[in-house]
């Protein structure tokens, strides 16, 4: 199975201002948050997962809560772990406006 998800990066900036870290708690696993939290561009990176999130839900074919799904790096290479298993089928992708992410199953 594939999903894809595109989310504009402004509309992940705007979240994050607005709610804060209460946004951020409901969506991303302390260890996504933790990942970005030295990063120069911490929406950009947000956004790619949070695509990545939604891509993964499609592929699944069912919703699943956000928290659930931990959107990781291993050697600069994206992988997603959910209920213990690894799935590497992730690819992120963004500039300066959109992040986008595909997801394979």
């Amino acid at each position: 199975m594939v999903g894809i998800d595109i989310i504009e990066i402004i509309r992940m900036q705007n979240m994050i201002d607005r709610y804060g870290d209460r946004f951020l708690k409901k969506v991303f696993t302390d260890n996504e948050i933790q990942y970005v939290s030295n990063m120069r561009r911490i929406s950009e990176s947000l956004a790619g997962r949070f695509a990545a999130k939604e891509a993964f839900i499609k592929a699944l074919g069912r919703k699943v809560p956000w928290k659930l799904i931990d959107v990781l790096q291993s050697k600069g290479k994206p992988y997603i772990e959910y209920l213990g298993e690894r799935y590497d089928g992730v690819s992120i992708s963004h500039e300066r406006a959109y992040a986008v992410s595909v997801v394979v199953i």
